[in-house]
């Protein structure tokens, strides 16, 4: 079997540059921007872009599909801010270096090592993004708290994220079909023995869900970690010559950008002497 390599599929040369920046470089802006065009693909294929005779049937019921993996990948997506934020700041400053050694939730083996040999890659990455446990708010707080002194989800969303997470399984290990067990874990008897009937507006109601989590986690972790940097640099007193590379990472990991065609900004002097100020 010969596995898909990676292709264009898209002629907007233009947004798919502008995402791999804010890939490399805005965890939370590149979860926006993928969870937006989630559900722009979602919405895709609504009765109002069909003629009438594509809106029932076989249309509706392809489209059921087309939406449950769609869900699956918005899980995806921000399983994979959880963990890259904590990976690029790792890569960013050994500010944490001691407590990451310290964390026993980050194991280091010699496989995951040399696996890296094949592929350019990160200290931060090798470290984080192979853990597990990031589909529990509990954990994904005490990992958080533990390194940046910050949680990144509040009390208030903690068990609906866990119904996510729920659903999210379903659809990624049962194509769908949510078993007894988790119909009761997720509070809804309904679902119970069924598919779950994940449309347009599920995915885009579990987006607008995730998107503060995201700016949170860039616009308070982040900051906190920003500023805890700036502290440090200001012992050695300010120079925007000698900052400004480190500086401009920690602001657009601290940077949430709202919008998919809007690209990730760059910071002038002035805002490095305004965040100094803060200290």
């Amino acid at each position: 079997m010969t596995f898909p390599i990676p292709g264009s599929w898209t002629r907007d040369t233009a947004e798919s540059l502008r995402d791999e920046k804010k890939r490399k470089e805005s965890p939370a802006s590149f979860f926006f921007s993928q969870g937006r065009s989630l559900v722009l693909a979602a919405q895709y294929f609504d009765d109002d872009r069909l003629i009438e005779q594509a809106r029932g049937g076989v249309a509706a019921k392809h489209r059921h599909k087309v939406h449950l993996a769609l869900f699956g990948q918005l899980m995806a997506s921000f399983e994979y801010l959880l963990k890259d934020f904590i990976a690029k700041v790792i890569d960013v400053t050994d500010l944490y270096d001691e407590v990451v050694g310290k964390a026993k939730w980050i194991e280091v083996n010699a496989g995951r090592v040399l696996a890296s040999r094949t592929v350019a890659t990160t200290p931060g990455s090798i470290l984080i993004h192979p853990t597990m446990g990031w589909h529990t708010p509990e954990t994904v707080n005490r990992r958080y708290g533990e390194l940046f002194e910050r949680q990144a989800i509040q009390l208030g969303e903690q068990q609906n994220l866990e119904r996510l997470w729920i659903l999210r399984h379903s659809v990624a290990h049962n194509a769908g079909f949510v078993i007894n067990h988790d119909a009761a874990r997720i509070g809804t008897s309904a679902l119970s023995e069924r598919v779950a009937n994940v449309d347009a507006n599920f995915v885009s109601a579990a987006f607008d869900f995730l998107s503060p989590i995201a700016q949170r986690i860039a616009e308070e972790v982040g900051d906190k970690v920003l500023l805890k940097w700036l502290r440090g640099a200001l012992e050695l007193g300010s120079d925007y010559a000698r900052d400004e590379a480190t500086y401009q990472r920690f602001k657009k990991l601290a940077t949430y950008v709202n919008s998919r065609p809007r690209n990730l900004p760059d910071f002038a002097e002035t805002d490095y002497l305004r965040d100094l100020e803060r200290c």
